[in-house]
This record gives structure tokens, sequence and C-alpha cells, in this order.
């Protein structure tokens, strides 16, 4: 009996599947939008080996004054050791790529005071513009804290300032890290403060990313393709339910294997759609990266150092193996979720005029989940973002993101992960048993206790 539900199953799987490859829609929005995700990382990466003019060549050349009142010990050598990578070259060529300036002076100072040092070089600049900016290194009760210091007269912009506190993280975790003690490195954080910027604010792009950008855009494709795919699950369904030839159809196929089969394709189309997106942008990667070397060996990858200023931040462990392969994991099962959501609406229609008013019961939560989650990112809320993880409904649009940028650790993504899956598997079951006892429903409209008695088999 499972051998033949399961091949009846196969069977409606593989028609649905045909059926959706005739669509247009399907087959120009992939090609459309795969198209453009590969020319887009492509020309991201051409553009940073499109070399500048003469005239727009940098030509600044900064001061950096690292206020050192920690244990941490500088080296006066020219050249990183095993022992100690902490060198002025260290930092100044970290701070040179991060800033995009000519160059960068480092000036090392213990147990200086920050806001005399502030004054000075204010007062130095006489009413002008200066180029100096502060580096405060000092150890907490979790480990070190970075504090960058931006003069009011400074000519660097606070995300620029920002950006070099990023790029001297890595080279400050070394140190710790060979010559101190490995679990306090995790505990560098920077903090930027000035006559401009709010004390701890970090205004940097890769912290704009990590705060809006990812959660809209993960967001709004799990939106996207639930409101496509499931609305046609739910529609799909619904018409089949209240054509004449069910009860034809029915003497091929049982009511679960229709209902599994049409959720199952719908579902393996959208990855297979998903997973030519992802190819296409790892081509542009691989293309861009080609066609960039041939215009300039040094070029600038801003692929790869937004990705590297977002594992400073978060400690190393964002954009990795295993939380893109979780991320991906939360996403599928958030479609396949809704999907059965879908595939409920349509089952319960008994009507050819409420075929319309199937897709109400997926685009509600939807929506609701949506904007629940993305308003929680935006302003950065952790209570609702804390309980958005583990309901269901609402962890697609706002783990998946998490677990890209390391906010949240493998073991709360496998968490959520088993959660999402239990209640997938209940909602399947529980489509298929309102499509099986309600497939041949005509009657009025339905009741909840109506509803209840089909799940119990009444």
């Amino acid at each position: 009996m499972s051998g033949s539900f399961g091949k009846k199953t196969g069977t409606v799987f593989s028609f649905t599947c045909s059926q959706m490859l005739k669509k247009k829609g399907y087959r120009l929005s992939t090609i459309i939008l795969g198209v453009l995700i590969f020319l887009g990382v492509g020309a991201v990466l051409v553009a940073g080996a499109i070399k500048k003019d003469k005239n727009e060549e940098p030509t600044k050349i900064g001061k950096l004054v690292v206020c050192n009142d920690s244990d941490i010990v500088f080296n006066e050598a020219d050249e990183a050791t095993p022992d100690n990578p902490l060198t002025k070259k260290a930092l100044a060529t970290a701070v040179k790529e991060a800033m995009d300036c000519k160059d960068v002076l480092v000036e090392w100072q213990e147990k200086a005071s920050v806001v005399q040092l502030c004054k000075k070089v204010e007062e130095d600049a006489r009413g002008e513009k200066t180029d100096t900016f502060f580096a405060v290194l000092r150890r907490t009760d979790e480990g070190y804290g970075l504090f960058m210091v931006r003069p009011q007269k400074c000519t660097w912009s606070e995300s620029e300032v920002t950006g070099a506190g990023e790029a001297i993280v890595p080279v400050l975790r070394s140190y710790v890290e060979r010559s101190i003690d490995p679990s306090l490195a995790q505990f560098m954080r920077m903090q930027t403060v000035g006559s401009t910027i709010v004390v701890g604010e970090d205004t940097s792009v890769a912290a704009v990313l990590i705060k809006y950008i990812l959660p809209m855009f993960s967001g709004f494709i799990m939106y996207f393709m639930v409101l496509m795919y499931g609305q046609d699950v739910a529609r799909s369904v619904a018409a089949e339910k209240t054509s004449k030839l069910m009860e034809t159809m029915l003497s091929f196929v049982t009511p679960k294997a229709l209902i599994f089969g049409k959720i199952l394709a719908s579902f393996v189309m959208s990855v297979i759609q998903v997973l030519i997106w992802v190819a296409c942008a790892i081509g542009g990667y691989l293309v861009g990266t080609v066609a960039a070397k041939a215009i300039d060996p040094g070029y600038t990858n801003y692929i790869g150092k937004a990705l590297g200023i977002i594992r400073t931040i978060t400690g190393g462990s964002a954009m990795t193996i295993v939380p893109i392969l979780l991320a991906l994991g939360v996403f599928f099962l958030g479609l396949l979720l809704y999907y059965a959501i879908g595939g409920i609406g349509g089952s319960m229609v008994a009507k050819p005029e409420e075929v319309a008013s199937a897709s109400a019961i997926l685009t509600f939560p939807v929506l609701i989940f949506w904007l629940l989650g993305y308003m929680a990112s935006m302003l950065q809320n952790e209570s609702v973002l804390t309980v958005c993880r583990y309901i269901p409904f609402a962890a697609p649009f706002t783990v998946t993101a998490e677990i890209l940028v390391g906010k949240v650790s493998v073991w709360i993504g496998l968490i959520v992960i088993a959660e999402m899956l239990a209640a997938t598997l209940l909602l399947v079951w529980l489509a298929g048993k309102i499509y099986r006892g309600l497939v041949l429903y005509t009657g009025e409209k339905l009741s909840i206790r109506k509803m209840i008695g089909v799940v119990r088999g009444k």
C-alpha cells in the first residue's frame, strides 16, 4: 500500500513539475533574475579593477594615534615576529587598505589622555581640518575593548574612522591569541566616540548591511517566493477540487497522493530556482574575478572586502560554510511550511466561487510574520527577535539572515530547523487529512466544528 502511495505521489509530482516548466513566468523569472545576478556580481568585481585617473588616486595621508591603556605590548621592530605581530607597519597597512588613502602614519602612546591629545590636535590645526584620529585600547572584565575617537575637526568621516577600527581588530586579535589568552580575543569590539558620533554607534557599511539590508533582502525573497508558489499551490488544489473531472481523477490517484505530490512539486521547483540563482552568483564571482585580474592584478575585491569586514564584526563566524548551509536549510523549510499552508487553504474550498479566497489563508500569515521580522530587525528589538526565532512561521524571515551574519549560534540554528521540520510535517499531514476528508465536499461553508471533525476522520 505504501509503495502504491509513493508511486501515485511520484506520478502527481512529475506531472506538476512538467506543468510548471511549461509556464513562461517560471522560465522567464529564473532566466532573467539569474542573468541579472550573474552580471551584477561580475560588475562589482570588475568595478574594483578599473584603474582610477591620476587625479583620482588617493592623496591623503592619515595619522593614527594608538592610546594603549591595557597590558598589550607594542612591537618596536619594523617587521612582525612570531610572538608579536603588532607593529606600526601592520597597523598602517590594515588601516590604509580600509580607508583607501595614500599612507598612514602610526604613533603609539602608553597611558595617554585621549581628551588632552584631541585638544592638542585640534589646537595645532588652528581652525583647519586635521587628518589625525585615535584608537584607544582598554582591558575590560570580559577581554579587550577598542574605542575609535574622531576629533571634531577630523577630515575623515564617521564610517571611515569606524572602518579603520574594524581593520585594526584582526591584528590585535592575532596578538591576544598568541601572546596573552586565546579566550579573550573573541571579546574584541569596536566603539566610536567623538563630537559627531554617538558612543557605540557603528555606522560602517558592513554594520548597515547586517542590521538592515540582509534581513530585508532575505525576508523579501522568502515573501516573494511564498506568495508566488504558495498561492499557486492553493489555486491549483482548489481548482482541481471543484473540477467536474475530480471523480475521474480519484480513480487513478488517492487524495493524499494528489495533495502531497502538488506540495512537493512546488517545493522542489522553487528550490531548483533558488539553487540556479546561487549558481549564477558563484559563476558571476568566478568570471568577474578572472576579468578583474586581467584588467588589474592588484584589483580591489569589494565583495571579499565586505565579507571580511562582516567576519571581523561578528568574530569570524559569519558567511562560512556551516552558517550558509544552515541558512539555506531554514529558508527551504520555510518555503515547504508555507506551501503546506497553501495546500490547506486549497483543500478547504468547497465551491468554484471560493477558489479566489483560498490564497487568503496563506497571504495573511506571510504578510504579518514578514513585517514582524523585518521591523524587529530594523529596530534591533532583541526581545521580539528572540521570540521570532522560535516561532516556526516567523523564523524563516529572521533566522536566515541572523545565521548568515553569525548572530545566532549553530546550535540555535539546529534547534530552529528541528522546530520548523516538526511544524512542516504536521502541516503537510494536516493538509492531506483535510483534502481527503473534503475532496468531494460541496455543502455549505465550512465551520470550525466541521473542520475538526474532518481532521479527526468523522
